[in-house]
Order: structure tokens, then C-alpha cells, then sequence
């Protein structure tokens, strides 16, 4: 039986530290499984804003960054128009 020299050691050490850290973060990450069926009609009827909005004032905020980042937006003024 031959005694495994250091190079293989390490790549089986490191082999194994990603096995064990990828089960970790699947273990850690996956979601919680609804359990009643007032969860399952919470999950399907409540909706998911994703834009942020004023019930106020019913507008929708400006989302556009390229509007409010450019200087020269009023800098040139066409003569033909």
C-alpha cells in the first residue's frame, strides 16, 4: 500500500471542503415548504410589488436614472424646430 504524497492530500482536502460547503448552502438555502392551506392561499393570492409606488397620490415614481443623471439634457436646442 503506498502512502499518498502531499499534492494528492490536498486536492482531496479541497475536494471535500466544497462538498461539504455546497450541501451547507443548499441545506441553508432552500425555501420553507408550505405546511397549510392557509399558507398555500397566502403564497398564490398575495402579490409581489416590485415597483414601488405612492397609494396617496397614485403615481409611479420615476425609475428612469437616465433622466435625472444627464447634464446636458437641455444643453443643445435644435434650430429647425
Amino acid at each position: 500500500m503506498e502512502v499518498p504524497d502531499i499534492k494528492t492530500k490536498l486536492v482531496l482536502g479541497t475536494v471535500l471542503v466544497i462538498v461539504i460547503a455546497g450541501g451547507l448552502w443548499y441545506w441553508y438555502s432552500r425555501p420553507e415548504p408550505i405546511k397549510t392551506a392557509k399558507d398555500v392561499i397566502e403564497a398564490v393570492t398575495t402579490p409581489t410589488l416590485e415597483v414601488p409606488s405612492n397609494p396617496v397620490q397614485n403615481k409611479i415614481p420615476e425609475l428612469n436614472p437616465i433622466d435625472r443623471a444627464n447634464p446636458f439634457k437641455d444643453a443643445y436646442k435644435n434650430p429647425f424646430e
